[in-house]
């Protein structure tokens, strides 16, 4: 029988419904992260109130991340994307009465970042659990860099909004975010998704470890344990972060000691964000025209070639030239790893996978900064460089001799590579359950 061609992702209105409720979603989530701050300073007098509500957001998230995951297995994944939605509705509406009638306080402010943290926990992997029952297998890679592309879009332009919004009236940027996510939520609710909760499936029966609570909130653990390619996925993104962690913190060090010290900053921070959203535009592209293993090989040897070059200390110019360099490329190793991940994993198993695929490197990426920072304190800066770079030296080689990336699944058509691979401790295309036909993504913890 001859294949129905695939859909274009502009003429998928689930994908595109999905994708406009993330897109207003990040947008608004930017313009109230930016305004925050300002709120709670003119109500307090205290940067380090401001410090305890960022410590208390992350903290929520990591002790929320893997009873989130569960609760997405355990429950319909859209409505558990409507009720995130439409609860941080009610938490930023709420804090806009508080902010209008000059009632911000520090426990108030903590007690929203803690509510908007614990809501938004089972957003980011139920979207994308939801992403493979929205688009055919093909398309992944190309959903993927489309929401890579959106989510740079709004770091972006999100803060220059919530800014202009801040000096019309300080309670404006929180209303637009309440309103975004009651938009989103409206969005979400025209998406075609399974009804019922995920239903386990033979190829994915052997990865659960057993009854019982702490067996079921470790489950997605075991799965990353159990799968080769999923503990690469993890040390990619721990190292990666780690690295860009430390990198960036040691030029933006270098900047504030400067006579143009915003001027630094500020040109870093835009050529990294404009150089992620060029490259999530052209990833799809990648993706088609190379083998996923021979795209993250490539942007990992690049950016372990060009991060050395920092720390020859040539000036902004070429510090900037790099950075953008490095920014263009990393969108296509997220975007097939990301894509390859969500075939591959069972479909029971989604929400703790990705919670867990999140969990581990929230762990691990605050030591970045702060290794960083000691280090700075001791040595020239161009040895701190030189070390974070040679994480990325240490990731590239990892890379080229790991099994888990030799078994990264390809998901190009057909016409594209004639003997697609299939990951051995993955289900097969044709074994996996397809969900109905297309429906993808959104969350504010994402784009942050």
């Amino acid at each position: 029988m001859e294949e129905r061609p695939l859909v274009p992702l502009h003429r998928n209105r689930d994908y595109q419904r999905l994708w406009i409720a993330h897109a207003l979603s990040g947008f608004g989530s930017q313009a109230s992260y930016i305004a925050l701050p300002l709120v709670l300073l003119v109500a307090t007098h205290s940067a380090t109130d401001f410090g305890l509500v960022t410590f208390a957001e992350v903290f929520a998230s990591v002790f929320a991340g893997l009873p989130a995951g569960l609760l997405v297995d355990r429950l319909p994944r859209k409505a558990v994307l409507v009720c995130c939605d439409l609860a941080r509705t009610l938490v930023f509406a709420l804090f806009t009465l508080a902010v209008v009638s000059h009632r911000v306080s520090l426990p108030l402010a903590l007690a929203v970042a803690v509510l908007n943290s614990v809501f938004s926990a089972p957003f980011s992997p139920a979207a994308s659990a939801a992403l493979r029952h929205v688009v055919p297998r093909e398309q992944l890679t190309a959903a993927v860099s489309l929401s890579q592309a959106r989510a740079a879009a709004a770091t972006l332009a999100g803060p220059l909004l919530g800014a202009a919004l801040y000096t019309i009236a300080p309670a404006l940027p929180f209303l637009v975010d309440a309103g975004s996510y009651l938009a989103s939520a409206a969005c979400l609710s025209l998406v075609r998704l399974p009804t019922g909760p995920p239903a386990k499936t033979k190829a994915g029966t052997a990865a659960e470890p057993g009854p019982g609570l702490l067996r079921d909130l470790t489950a997605g653990l075991a799965e990353v344990r159990r799968s080769p390619f999923l503990r690469y996925t993890l040390v990619n993104a721990a190292l990666v972060n780690l690295a860009f962690a430390g990198i960036v913190l040691t030029l933006m060090t270098e900047g504030a000691s400067s006579s143009s010290g915003g001027l630094h900053n500020g040109l870093l921070i835009a050529v990294s964000g404009a150089g992620n959203l060029v490259g999530s535009l052209f990833c799809a592209r990648a993706g088609r025209a190379f083998s996923p293993r021979t795209l993250v090989l490539a942007v990992c040897w690049s950016t372990a070639l060009l991060t050395p070059l920092l720390a020859l200390d040539t000036g902004l110019a070429p510090a900037a030239v790099v950075i953008a360099l490095c920014c263009l490329a990393t969108p296509a190793a997220n975007a097939v790893i990301s894509a390859a991940r969500l075939h591959t994993v069972p479909d029971h198993l989604q929400g703790r996978v990705q919670a867990a695929c999140g969990f581990i490197p929230l762990l691990v990426v605050p030591f970045g900064p702060l290794a960083t920072g000691i280090l700075l304190d001791h040595v020239p800066v161009g040895t701190v460089l030189l070390l974070n770079a040679g994480l990325l030296l240490a990731l590239a080689l990892y890379s080229t001799l790991s099994s888990g990336l030799r078994n990264i699944p390809d998901l190009r058509p057909p016409a594209v590579v004639a003997t697609p691979a299939v990951p051995s401790d993955g289900p097969s295309a044709a074994a996996r359950p397809r969900g109905i036909r297309p429906a993808s993504a959104h969350g504010r913890a994402a784009d942050r």
